[in-house]
């Protein structure tokens, strides 16, 4: 899979290592410009731009960002700086550079062509990346597609059967032991005890259920 091109545009090209160290090397690749004018002149096609406002003028760079790349715009700014709130996103200083990294993470996932959104859940299927309840999860392939099934019909108690046939693609029912494995692996990954599962509901006889947080 290739990786994502972010291009963040800010005075201080140190912000570029700072934000490298946070995010995972193998899936994205930043791009630094030190002004909106030099940014808008660049050949490039990026999933999303970062925006450290300047301190006047800041709505118009947005602006003119947005009309130029079609990606989605985050910035980082001060409370009640102007523009700020034309932004898709935005993270008020002083924050961590982690906080940074998950907001990215979390506005892409926003922004993705292939998603599924239930209530505080959102998930990625192309990039198998689940963000709920303020959170980003990595998801395996095939317990990305087991979540997939059940955010489609929340609430509804879908059939062992039916999701081995449709996530293994086939109708040899003796290896559904495999999928206790996935849904043991979700719950471990997204329940806050996965011994009382809240979110992935298992009933008896049946199948499981989705439970969507409020």
């Amino acid at each position: 899979m290739e990786p994502k091109s972010l291009l963040l545009i800010a005075r201080a090209q140190s912000l570029v290592k700072h934000l490298q160290s946070a995010l995972d090397a193998s899936r994205y690749v930043i791009r630094w410009a030190p002004s909106s004018s030099q940014a808008l002149r660049l050949d490039l096609s990026p999933c999303l731009l970062i925006l450290d406002l300047p301190a006047s003028g800041g709505a118009r760079s947005i602006a003119r960002l947005k009309r130029r790349f079609d990606a989605p715009l985050l910035a980082l700014g001060r409370k009640g700086q102007p523009g700020i709130l034309e932004a898709d996103g935005y993270l008020l200083r002083p924050y961590e550079v982690g906080n940074l990294a998950e907001l990215v993470d979390a506005t892409l996932i926003n922004h993705a062509t292939n998603i599924i959104c239930v209530n505080r859940m959102c998930l990625d299927t192309e990039e198998r990346r689940l963000q709920v309840n303020g959170s980003v999860h990595q998801l395996r392939p095939i317990a990305c597609r087991i979540l997939a099934l059940l955010m489609q019909r929340p609430g509804q108690v879908i059939p062992r059967d039916e999701l081995f046939r449709r996530v293994w693609r086939t109708t040899d029912g003796d290896n559904t032991r495999a999928l206790d494995v996935h849904i043991a692996y979700l719950r471990q990954t997204l329940e806050a005890d996965p011994g009382k599962p809240k979110l992935i509901v298992t009933e008896r006889g049946l199948g499981y259920r989705l439970r969507p947080p409020a």
